[in-house]
């Protein structure tokens, strides 16, 4: 089954999951449509849910939305408008804790990187029982993200579209049924030449591992 994976492919990819961050400076040149499409083929391979999504061959979709498209104006807004209305339903429970007060500044502002970054890309993934769909979701952008990173290219998940996967207008633009589809994202674009991803200190196996 691996006979072609050669000892060499194992350190690459040791260099890509090490090297992979998250971006949040683009810059204005886009990637081209054919490394997009291999980010997207990427996702594509990546695991799912085979007994949730049995007989529903259309059961995980991929949507591109351009930087100023009309499409890109629409969906940061409805995400604005999203993130604002959770913000009042959330302060209400909970007052205004940090998070809520993220939410908010969202719903004021927006999220910075969609509309700025060259691509938004939509990940849908049909609901069905069990309920995995999230966890099909997060290998996809997994996959998408080490692929992009082995291509020099940026990426930045955006949480926040798992909050639209039940909003009409949004469904609407993607034109799938509310509600039907778990939803994820990501924003996708060279680093911006003077983008310095923050340090971050992993787990060690030290520290996090047992042997039972």
């Amino acid at each position: 089954m691996f006979e072609n994976i050669a000892p060499e492919h194992s350190v690459a990819l040791d260099v890509i999951i090490r090297a992979r961050r998250s971006v949040r400076a683009f810059s204005s040149t886009p990637p081209s449509e054919e490394a997009v499409e291999a980010i997207i083929q990427a996702g594509l391979l990546a695991p799912f849910g085979a007994l949730a999504v049995a007989g529903k061959p259309d059961f995980r979709k991929v949507f591109v939305i351009r930087k100023s498209s009309a499409s890109m104006e629409a969906v940061a807004n409805m995400i604005k408008t999203r993130m604002a209305k959770q913000a009042d339903e959330l302060e209400k429970k909970v007052g205004l804790v940090p998070f809520v007060q993220i939410l908010k500044r969202i719903g004021q502002q927006g999220v910075p990187v969609v509309g700025s970054a060259p691509y938004f890309i939509v990940v849908g993934e049909r609901k069905g029982m069990p309920a995995i769909a999230a966890q099909s979701l997060s290998y996809c952008l997994q996959n998408m993200w080490l692929k992009a990173t082995s291509l020099g290219i940026g990426l930045q998940l955006i949480s926040a579209t798992s909050q639209m996967d039940s909003d009409p207008d949004f469904c609407r633009l993607l034109g799938i049924p509310a509600g039907e589809y778990a939803l994820d994202g990501c924003s996708l674009g060279y680093p911006a030449d003077n983008y310095q991803p923050p340090s971050v200190e992993y787990p060690t196996l030290t520290k996090s591992v047992s042997w039972l």
